[in-house]
């Protein structure tokens, strides 16, 4: 997070809660977890520290008796994170049986990938229930890391404060907090709508960043919106995917199995065509040029015009 934004923060902190606040501080002493070390009982009331911001306000850990030998088997688990993050998160889950508390330590232990679980800011970003907790945290955490990249901060745990802090805040703080944001985005794009179209219209945003020359940006926005496409178009042909890590492609089977206009050769070849773009802008597989998101924003297009005519 930048220095402008460090101190905003801090400000808003000492005004909401009462008294400062210093998280930067348990991230440091927890940064030792990353080299391999297991999770203790020590860590825990480092994190529930009043010195440090007001844990004990909101949540409670589990007795040292319950929980303490249990974590020894949590040795290794924060030295690789994000890699294999949902059977972690799920290791995690069964220890505390709290996943607002899994989020906490993921928070401090790896704050670059993830941020405190949020109700109010769930229901901004409008992120549907998970099947569980678990995979109901990681969609929470996708679009955290997702504004991350869009706000140009270095946390996903600082997300979670920008969210709520443009909906909720009012006065002097929110206005210099727009003032920042307003500085990274791009044309006179606000946060708001930013968050906004993160759930309605993705595809705008894209376009917005490609002709601001920003591939990536737009690469990122463009695979946001053709997952939203293959959730709405499942939804509307009555198909329902509950599989979380693999979704991309059951969805695409599913419509390529169960509906009339996707069981058309070109249309599917088209889908695994988006598919495969998409996959090398997420994960980073080869460089991709500016003509490669542009292509890709407009076969998104082609696909949804493809879907309102039902093929014909």
């Amino acid at each position: 997070m930048s220095d402008e934004f460090k101190r905003l923060f801090k400000q808003i902190a000492k005004t909401e809660s009462g008294g400062e606040q210093n998280l930067e501080e348990i991230e440091i002493r927890l940064a030792y977890l990353g080299k391999g070390a297991a999770l203790s009982y020590d860590d825990l009331e480092i994190i529930a520290d009043p010195q440090y911001w007001p844990f004990s306000k909101y949540w409670m850990w589990p007795v040292r008796s319950q929980i303490e030998k249990k974590l020894e088997s949590t040795a290794g688990w924060f030295k690789n994170l994000p890699d294999d993050e949902a059977k972690i998160i799920r290791g995690l889950d069964r220890i505390f049986k709290n996943i607002a508390l899994v989020s906490i330590i993921l928070r401090f232990a790896c704050p670059e990938h993830y941020a405190i679980y949020s109700r109010p800011v769930l229901e901004i970003l409008r992120i549907e229930r998970g099947k569980n907790d678990v995979e109901e945290y990681l969609k929470y955490v996708r679009e955290m890391q997702f504004l991350r990249d869009s706000f140009g901060v270095d946390k996903t745990a600082d997300v979670d404060k920008i969210v709520w802090a443009i909906f909720h805040l009012t006065g002097n703080h929110a206005t210099e907090l727009k003032k920042i944001l307003a500085k990274r985005l791009p044309e006179n794009l606000t946060a708001e709508e930013l968050i906004i179209y993160l759930s309605h219209d993705p595809l705008k945003i894209a376009r917005v960043y490609l002709k601001m020359n920003d591939r990536m940006t737009a690469g990122f926005w463009a695979a946001k919106a053709f997952e939203k496409f293959l959730d709405d178009e499942c939804r509307n042909s009555g198909i329902y995917v509950t599989e979380f890590l693999n979704r991309i492609s059951s969805m695409i089977k599913e419509l390529c199995d169960h509906t009339r206009h996707w069981k058309k050769r070109e249309n599917q070849k088209l889908l695994y065509d988006v598919k495969k773009i998409r996959n090398t802008i997420i994960h980073d597989v080869f460089p991709i040029s500016y003509s490669d998101v542009e292509g890709f924003v407009s076969n998104i297009e082609m696909l949804k015009k493809i879907a309102i005519f039902k093929g014909y």
